[in-house]
């Protein structure tokens, strides 16, 4: 990447970190921007945002004013108050600086002189060097696309933080405790964070929208937090799933209540959720596209976020638009689905761990659908996209398990410690062997990967089943993942389970103290 900036690139570099500031620091959550001025003739006015997004894409000789002067909130992931903001941008001098009224996030400002960016601190140099300057030169020289989906943008952030923060201190660490009791396999962090910002989301928009349920329903709600978390929080509402979890057990007995161990037939005419008027789908497969057509049925408001693409048939999502992603293309798809259902559609992006974070919002319009051109265009959409009956094909309540881990211990312990053995052998170094995925096909005889062959994924999910030992290295290398130390939660929680396989068996031992490896020595 060319370090040379041209001034129109140096602005709109300027222009994306103004909003973009987060993607600095990692303390920070969001960037709000609270008040601009431009400067004209030496005084300071009032301005707009949308100014000075035009005034920094202008053409120099185009500019009325001299600079801005911008106050910001900076929203901190943790911090209990707001970090209060000042940035200005000096269009004479060719910089902008920033200005926070705290120690806790350092001053700073960018200069371009003769093409090249120049940076000042306080304190930090590794910060201007490694994260500031690659980021603004990345900027500087991306294209001017067409701006995509703002993240929150139907919510007031400042409200969805502090709420946010203010959830993850009351509800995390006995959520955390369900799941180590449970012994759920997935990870506890992902998923109750994402369902306390999935809580906090929905409980502002229902607060801004003014549209706060009788009661909800949670349609595939899995794991059942996000319905034990609204609960608690004194919404009223139920969660459905084919299968019961674990987890559901240990929830308080009002949650428990709650949750029903239940097959949603989307297509039945007899489906029954008691005072409920919002849907909630929550990464619900197959009965994502069947949201806003139930939602309509009861009269209800709905929120989805798509994940797995399915078909109203049940049958996995047909391409319609191959010049997109399927991803969206499968959301626009249920966004014509709710179009036909009559709803007024909101969109958003969430911030979530989840690489499917946009957000489809129903609600309910002045002008009630006819449930006849309803039930037609449902009708129409199974016979369009299926053929046979129209039976919608749920997954049955016990799921058959292909991901390599349900294959006899022996045959996988075998099959990690050849493979093992076949990369400490391809280098002197002992930690550097690489192999082609094909070479260690190859190796394997019929019997070894007879166990596995009818697996998703086969010997690739084995070898990333055991990230511990293992490394995808590009291409189609394998290799050895050396061990490094971990920062373990501070927390009982926490608890090694497995003898270390490097311990057991690499020739030079594990590389890390007792203390520093999350295996047993």
């Amino acid at each position: 990447m060319s370090s040379v900036v041209e001034e129109a690139q140096f602005w709109q570099a300027v222009g994306i970190l103004v909003k973009n500031y987060h993607a600095l620091n990692k303390k920070i959550f969001e960037v709000v921007v609270t008040q601009v001025e431009k400067q004209q003739d030496g005084q300071l006015h009032d301005s707009s945002e949308e100014e000075l997004t035009k005034s920094l894409r202008e053409q120099p000789d185009q500019r009325t004013c001299q600079g801005f002067k911008i106050g910001y909130k900076l929203l901190p992931k943790k911090l209990a108050e707001n970090i209060l903001a000042t940035g200005t941008v000096d269009f004479v001098e060719r910089s902008y600086q920033c200005q926070c009224a705290s120690d806790a996030i350092d001053d700073f400002s960018v200069r371009l002189l003769e093409g090249q960016l120049k940076l000042e601190a306080k304190d930090n140099p590794n910060w201007l060097e490694y994260v500031l300057r690659p980021k603004l030169l990345s900027w500087s020289q991306s294209k001017q696309e067409e701006a995509r989906l703002k993240s929150l943008s139907l919510i007031d952030v400042e409200k969805y933080n502090d709420l946010y923060k203010g959830l993850k201190r009351k509800h995390s660490q006995r959520l955390l405790e369900y799941w180590q009791t449970a012994q759920e396999s997935t990870d506890p962090l992902k998923f109750i964070y994402e369902d306390l910002a999935i809580a906090a989301y929905l409980i502002v928009l229902w607060s801004q929208t003014q549209t706060e349920p009788k009661a909800f329903a949670d349609l595939g709600c899995g794991n059942g937090l996000l319905v034990h978390v609204l609960n608690a929080e004194g919404y009223k509402g139920y969660g459905y799933d084919i299968r019961k979890r674990k987890i559901w057990s240990l929830y308080p007995e009002d949650t428990k209540q709650s949750l029903v161990e239940q097959a949603v037939e989307p297509n039945s005419s007899s489906l029954d959720f008691p005072d409920v008027d919002w849907l909630i789908g929550n990464h619900s497969d197959e009965l994502s596209p069947w949201l806003p057509v139930l939602a309509s049925r009861l009269k209800a408001n709905f929120f989805l976020l798509p994940c797995c693409p399915y078909e109203l048939s049940g049958a996995k999502f047909r391409r319609r638009n191959t010049k997109i992603s399927a991803y969206q293309d499968f959301f626009h798809y249920v966004t014509h689905v709710t179009k036909e259902c009559g709803f007024e559609i909101l969109q958003d992006r969430l911030k979530i761990p989840s690489t499917k974070r946009l957000a489809l919002i129903g609600i309910k319009g002045n002008t009630a659908q006819d449930s006849r051109d309803l039930e037609y265009f449902v009708q129409e959409e199974l016979r369009k996209y299926k053929t046979g009956d129209h039976e919608i094909k749920l997954r049955e309540k016990e799921e058959n398990v292909r991901n390599c881990t349900q294959v006899d211990r022996s045959i996988i312990d075998g099959l990690v410690l050849k493979i093992f053995n076949l990369l400490l052998a391809a280098d002197e170094d002992k930690w550097l062997g690489r192999l082609p995925m094909r070479q260690i096909a190859q190796t394997l005889n019929k019997e070894e990967l007879s166990g596995i062959k009818s697996e998703c994924g086969g010997i690739k999910t084995l070898l990333r089943n055991k990230h511990e030992v293992f490394e995808f290295c590009g291409g189609d290398l394998i290799g050895i993942r050396k061990p490094k130390p971990i920062a373990f939660l501070p927390s009982r929680l926490t608890t090694k389970k497995r003898s270390c396989f490097f311990k057991m068996h690499h020739p030079l031992g594990c590389p890390l103290a007792d203390s520093e490896c999350s295996f047993i020595h």
